[in-house]
Parts: structure tokens; C-alpha cells; sequence
């Protein structure tokens, strides 16, 4: 049988959202691992919050959008590696902690979510400034340059979203 081609702007998508999914999921492991009890993980206050989601946050939204962006040969394959590099990184996080049950507690809200649903609607944000910054700020929007305009601007984008708004909604 012959071997599967894939689009390569599909390729390296789905390789930055595994990539970045298997680096989220080390957040999800130490904390099954830490053995927080019976019930939801509840976040703790103020920055800490923050740096329990880091990896996360930071891995959907900055590795899983800047990778393919970097790699891509044309702006149509940029856009959609990294749209789907977001897509794989997060669905296969939001699964794997559905599956563990895996949830965090917002008091902010009195629900519990699971870890990956949480994580990926901070990282929304983050990969979109990414996104854009690559598509509007570099004269191409795909390439090495674009993928470093697009890691600098998410991180830019995560940075106020991991110390002011996960704290307050923790």
C-alpha cells in the first residue's frame, strides 16, 4: 500500500498540535500526580493561578500556531496550519482531561470545568493575537519572520492574560 500524503500546511499543523498538546498534558499529569483529592482542583490565589496554567496557555497558544506559521510555504498554508495546530492541541487536551477528570474549580462562576476546556479558552486569545500579528505585521505573513512575530505577540497576548485575568477568575 502506498504511503499517505498530507498537504504540508496539514502536516505541520497536526504535528505543532500534538507537539503542543504533549507538553500541555505535564501540567495535567503533575497535577493527577500531586493527588489534590476528592473533587475539582481548586487554583491558588493570586499568581499562582497564573503559573499553573502557564504551560498550557502557553503551549496552545504560542508553539501550536508559531510552528506552522514559521514553516509554511504560502499565506493560505500559514493560516491554516496554525488554525489547525490550535484545533488539534486543544481538542486532544479538552479530551484527556474530560477522560481523566481532570476539572478546576472557578469560583468566580461556582462551576467545574475540565483542565483542558479552561486552558483553551485562555489560549483562545493568545493564538489569535499570534495569528493576526503574523498575517498583518510581516510583509509575506508566513516564514521564519512571521513565525517569530507570531510567538512574540501571543507570549504578549498570554502575559497579562496569565497574571491578571486567570488570578481573577481563579
Amino acid at each position: 500500500m502506498g504511503r499517505l500524503h498530507l498537504a504540508a500546511w496539514l502536516r505541520r499543523g497536526v504535528e505543532a498540535g500534538v507537539f503542543a498538546a504533549l507538553l500541555a498534558l505535564v501540567t495535567v499529569l503533575s497535577l493527577a500526580w500531586e493527588g489534590h483529592g476528592p473533587g475539582p482542583l481548586r487554583l491558588p490565589d493570586g499568581l499562582g493561578a497564573g503559573l499553573v496554567l502557564a504551560l498550557p496557555v502557553l503551549s496552545l497558544g504560542v508553539l501550536a500556531i508559531a510552528y506552522p506559521i514559521a514553516l509554511a510555504a504560502t499565506r493560505g498554508d500559514a493560516i491554516l496550519g496554525a488554525i489547525t495546530g490550535w484545533v488539534v492541541a486543544a481538542n486532544v487536551l479538552v479530551v484527556v482531561t474530560a477522560v481523566m477528570g481532570q476539572r478546576i474549580l472557578l469560583l468566580s462562576a461556582g462551576v467545574a470545568i475540565p483542565l483542558g476546556v479552561v486552558a483553551g479558552l485562555f489560549a483562545a486569545p493568545v493564538a489569535l493575537a499570534g495569528l493576526l500579528a503574523a498575517a498583518l505585521l510581516t510583509p509575506l505573513g508566513f516564514g521564519r519572520r512571521a513565525g517569530r512575530v507570531a510567538a512574540v505577540a501571543a507570549t504578549l497576548v498570554a502575559t497579562p492574560i496569565l497574571l491578571l485575568v486567570v488570578p481573577a477568575a481563579a
